[in-house]
Formats: C-alpha cells, structure tokens, sequence
C-alpha cells in the first residue's frame, strides 16, 4: 500500500510546483511587473566574441578589432607558447602570450585597449614574421 501512495504523489509533484509559480494573471509577466517593458541590453552591455584570425592570413591586413574585445591568433594545438608579438602603440593594443596556466591552455592575441591604429607584428615558433595594422573601432 506504500508504494501505490509513493508513486500517486510522485505524479502529482509536478502539478504542485507547477502550481506554484505566479500566472500573468497574478500581474506579472515573466518576473516584469505588469505595464512594464521587459529592460534591452544595449551592444556595449553585451559580451561580445574575440576577433580570431589565423597568423598567416594577418601579413599586410588592416585588421578591424572591436574595442573590448580582442584578437586571438587561431595557432596549432602544442605552439601557443612559442609565438610572440609586438605593437607599435600600446595604448592601443598589447600582445598577450598564450600558453598553459592554471590547468587551461591560452591562445596567443592581443588585448585591444583605445581607439585608433597602431602596427603589429606576430612570430611563430618557425621564427617566421608577420606584420600587419590592428585599428580598434567603437563598433
């Protein structure tokens, strides 16, 4: 006779909760109060993805970066510490090493700071240069 007992309310669980929980009928409307607009996030609250960029494909580009964001060099599993990198202005953009730390393995790229322009240089572990022009925009 337990079991039978267990098992009806076990089903009913669901109905339960369920009832539970506010209706838009109780004035609200998905945690809004009713009569309000549901808030936006704008695109300078959202978290937007790195630009990533395969070193070879970077030689004598204009790369456009989003301010906030920053540039990671798509690198081959195994090399991420060996590459390094230099900006003519570091206001603008600094390279930042990859490489393991703390149980994870970070890819090389470039942390972008201002707006504006400045040039940039990456070299594999093959001692292999490239140069190209990182510019920064708002959007």
């Amino acid at each position: 006779m337990k079991r039978i007992r267990t098992v009806a309310l076990a089903a009913a669980l669901p109905l339960l909760i369920a009832g539970c929980a506010p209706t838009t009928s109780e004035g609200t409307s998905g945690g809004v109060p009713e009569g309000s607009a549901a808030p936006s996030a704008s695109a300078a609250d959202q978290l937007l993805p790195p630009t990533t960029v395969v070193p070879a494909d970077l030689a004598g580009t204009d790369v456009r970066v989003i301010r906030g964001t920053s540039l990671v060099l798509a690198v081959a599993d195994g090399t991420e510490a060996e590459w390094t990198g230099t900006t003519a202005d570091v206001a603008i953009a600094e390279f930042s090493p990859g490489g393991p730390s703390e149980g994870a393995v970070f890819r090389p790229g470039f942390i972008v700071r201002e707006i504006g322009s400045t040039n940039a240089t990456v070299t594999g572990p093959d001692g292999a240069t490239v140069a190209f022009t990182i510019t920064v925009t708002e959007y």
